[in-house]
C-alpha cells in the first residue's frame, strides 16, 4: 500500500497493534498434530452453550433469509426482566465489546482523552485511540484497579472513564464502596463505563452493585456479555444498561442489525438457564480453588481472581512459556500485551482440563 494513503491514518492508530485473540484449537492441531487439544486461553466456559440455548437452534434455520429485528425487542425485555430495569434502559451489542466502542465514538475525539488502569483491558486502548483520543494509564494497587486515585488522573479533557470490574486479565475487583466513593467524585459530565463482563463468577459479599447506582449516577454506562457464564462466545452477543436519554445517544450510532438473529434468540433463552448458570458458578469456585493451590505448591506466584482465569508468574518468559506449552497441546495466553511479560493467564477449565494443563506445566519447570 502507498505510504501517502497512511499517512492521513487518524491519530492515535500508528500506536495500535491489531488485538491478539488466543490460538484457536483447529490453529494448534494443523501445526503440531496432536489429537487432542485443551484451550484454556480466552475466559471461555467449559460447560459449553447453555442447553436451553441450545435446544432452539434447530428451529431456526427458517428465518436466515430475513434480516434480524432490528430493535432487539424480544431479548431486550428479556434482559430487562433479568435486570429489573426499563427497556430503555437497554442497548444490546454485538458482544459487549461493540458497547464499549459506541461509548468512545459518542464522546471522544482528538482533542479528548479516557482514564483506565494499567493492565486492563486492552480494548479501552483500541476504542480510545482510534477515536483520536489519548489513553490516560492509572497504575495499579495490587495489580487492581486503584479507584482511589483515579480522580488524580483526570484531565480537563477527560470525557470517559473505563473500569473492568472484575479486571482481566488480573482477575481483580472492586468493591461497591470503592466505586461508589469514585463516582461520587467524578464530574457528572464524564462518562463512567463499568465493564462487568465477568461479574456472575463473582461470589464477594462486597462486590459492586452495579444497578444501585444507575438511579444516582446518569453518568454510568454498565456493560455485561453472554460470551462468558452464559457459553455464547461465538455468536458475540452483548448489552449496555444506562439512563434512557444515554442509551438514546449511543441508539444514534448504533449499526442496524448489529446483533443477528440466532444471538438475539439464544440469548434470550440463555439469560433465564438458571441451572447452567448454576453449575457454572459451581464448578468455577471449585477449580479456582484447585487451581491456585495447586500452581502455589509449583512455586508459582499467583495474583488471586475473582473471574473464570488465574494469571501466574514463574521463573520463565510467559511468551516462551506459552509456546512450550502449546507443543505440548495445552493453549493458554501469553499477557505480554499487558505489559506482563513474565505471566500467563489461564482460563479455570473442567477438572479433566486442568489436570492435563497441571501435567504438562510441571514437566516444563
Amino acid at each position: 500500500m502507498s505510504s501517502d494513503i497512511l499517512n492521513n491514518l487518524n491519530p492515535g492508530i500508528d500506536d495500535l497493534h491489531p488485538y491478539e485473540p488466543g490460538r484457536s484449537i483447529e490453529e494448534v492441531v494443523a501445526e503440531f498434530g496432536h489429537d487432542e487439544v485443551v484451550k484454556l486461553a480466552s475466559n471461555e466456559n467449559p460447560l459449553g452453550a447453555s442447553p436451553q440455548a441450545l435446544s432452539i437452534l434447530k428451529g431456526l434455520e427458517n428465518d436466515l433469509h430475513l434480516y434480524p429485528d432490528g430493535n432487539g425487542t424480544k431479548l431486550k425485555e428479556e434482559i430487562a426482566n433479568h435486570e429489573n430495569v426499563s427497556f430503555d434502559n437497554i442497548i444490546i451489542g454485538n458482544g459487549s465489546n461493540e458497547i464499549l466502542e459506541l461509548a468512545a465514538r459518542a464522546f471522544l475525539n482528538p482533542n479528548t482523552s479516557s482514564v483506565a488502569s494499567k493492565h486492563a483491558f486492552a480494548v479501552y486502548k483500541i476504542v480510545t485511540q482510534s477515536s483520536g483520543a489519548s489513553l490516560i494509564e492509572v497504575p495499579t494497587y495490587n495489580w487492581g484497579h486503584d479507584l482511589k486515585s483515579f480522580r488524580d488522573y483526570l484531565e480537563p479533557s477527560t470525557r470517559v472513564i473505563f473500569i473492568a470490574n472484575p479486571n482481566n486479565p488480573t482477575g481483580t475487583y472492586n468493591n461497591h464502596e470503592e466505586v461508589y466513593s469514585l463516582l461520587k467524585k467524578v464530574p457528572s459530565s464524564v462518562l463512567v463505563v463499568l465493564d462487568c463482563a465477568y461479574f456472575e463468577y463473582v461470589t464477594k459479599d462486597d462486590y459492586v452493585k452495579p444497578l444501585d447506582l444507575l438511579n444516582e449516577f446518569e453518568n454510568l454506562l454498565i456493560t455485561k456479555t453472554f460470551s462468558k457464564i452464559h457459553g455464547l462466545a461465538s455468536i458475540r452477543v452483548g448489552y449496555g444498561i444506562a439512563n434512557p436519554s444515554l442509551i438514546e445517544v449511543l441508539n444514534r450510532i448504533r449499526q442496524p442489525f448489529n446483533v443477528n438473529a440466532i444471538a438475539q434468540a439464544m440469548a434470550s433463552i440463555a439469560i433465564n438457564d438458571h441451572e447452567h448458570i448454576r453449575k457454572s458458578i459451581e464448578l468455577n469456585s471449585q477449580q479456582n480453588e484447585f487451581l491456585f493451590d495447586q500452581l502455589t505448591k509449583l512455586g508459582l506466584d499467583c495474583i488471586p481472581s475473582v473471574g473464570n482465569f488465574i494469571t501466574f508468574k514463574g521463573n520463565f518468559s510467559g511468551r516462551e512459556m506459552f509456546n512450550k506449552l502449546m507443543k505440548k497441546g495445552v493453549i493458554v495466553r501469553s499477557v505480554d500485551l499487558y505489559d506482563m511479560k513474565d505471566y500467563i493467564r489461564v482460563t479455570i477449565g473442567t477438572e479433566s482440563e486442568n489436570l492435563k494443563f497441571l501435567k504438562a506445566l510441571e514437566e516444563l519447570l
